[in-house]
């Protein structure tokens, strides 16, 4: 599926691009029946609230043939081709669990900020698309976001103050924490300044991404989102498939992030026609 050019110029100037019944009820079946032993799995790709909740489960389309499918639908493939103007592969793929009354909030950031400062990686030559697994509504934490902050391009943020340590002589340093986990909780890494933001809404205003199960976003790696608890009864699951572009591969760095969160290896997606998921679902059936 491409893009039209009324599509592409909404994404260009607002950063975005929401995508209705993307994905059939079928489909979405499919992909919901491999989701409890994902989320269940012991592993260092699960990310954990501080209630013991599931926050996210990292490269499951590395250890699923279901994911590992997903992520090579044509209608993914070609529109993030024909925005990014090259071929792509897989910078991190992540699930994120949003669990009933314990989902917690991500905070106001930019990806592409943590991929710069973290993974090394170049230009903002990236994009996430999610697929909204649930209905998403006022009460379950929907994603927001700041329509049009890309233009601003990244806002370099300060470390929190929590993560950095003071030596002996009184200055400020980062200290590197025993794990990558201030990048993914829900006390990140780098905090928006409150001006910051006030300037960004005053400006631009915030939008909350409400919409039916199926649904799919694109959105700009320099996109300012967030999002808050779940305070609804119910799970609210998405999957977000983050694309890079080949000539956009992180440099060479000391003590990168593990492979399952910040993936080095730029070798292309090859596109598998739309009906490869149910295929592979009437198979398994």
């Amino acid at each position: 599926m491409r893009l039209t050019q009324q599509q592409v110029q909404h994404y260009e100037q607002q950063g975005y691009l929401v995508l209705e019944n993307y994905f059939s009820p079928a489909e979405l079946e499919l992909l919901q029946a491999e989701l409890p032993h994902i989320l269940a799995e012991e592993s260092a790709r699960r990310i954990l609230e501080k209630s013991g909740a599931v926050r996210s489960v990292f490269a499951s389309h590395i250890t699923s043939e279901v994911f590992k499918c997903f992520i090579r639908l044509a209608r993914l493939i070609e529109p993030v081709t024909q925005i990014l103007r090259s071929d792509v592969y897989i910078h991190q793929f992540k699930i994120n669990a949003k669990t009933a009354l314990a989902g917690e909030q991500w905070e106001w950031h930019q990806d592409f900020l943590y991929w710069h400062k973290e993974d090394c990686m170049p230009e903002p030559r990236v994009l996430t698309a999610v697929l909204f697994v649930e209905d998403v509504n006022e009460f379950n934490g929907p994603m927001l976001i700041i329509p049009g902050s890309h233009l601003d391009g990244m806002i370099d943020l300060d470390v929190h103050d929590k993560y950095r340590s003071a030596p002996g002589n009184g200055a400020l340093r980062k200290t590197v924490p025993p794990s990558w986990a201030s990048t993914l909780t829900a006390d990140l890494k780098y905090k928006i300044d409150k001006q910051i933001l006030m300037n960004l809404v005053n400006r631009r205003s915030i939008k909350a991404i409400t919409c039916p199960a199926g649904t799919l976003m694109f959105f700009h790696g320099n996109l300012f989102h967030a999002s808050g608890s779940n305070l609804s009864p119910r799970d609210r699951i998405s999957i977000f498939a983050s694309y890079n572009s080949v000539e956009n591969v992180p440099r060479d760095m000391q003590n990168p992030r593990p492979l399952f969160i910040a993936e080095r290896d730029g070798t292309p997606l090859t596109p598998l026609a739309d009906s490869s998921l149910l295929e592979m679902g009437a198979r398994v059936g």
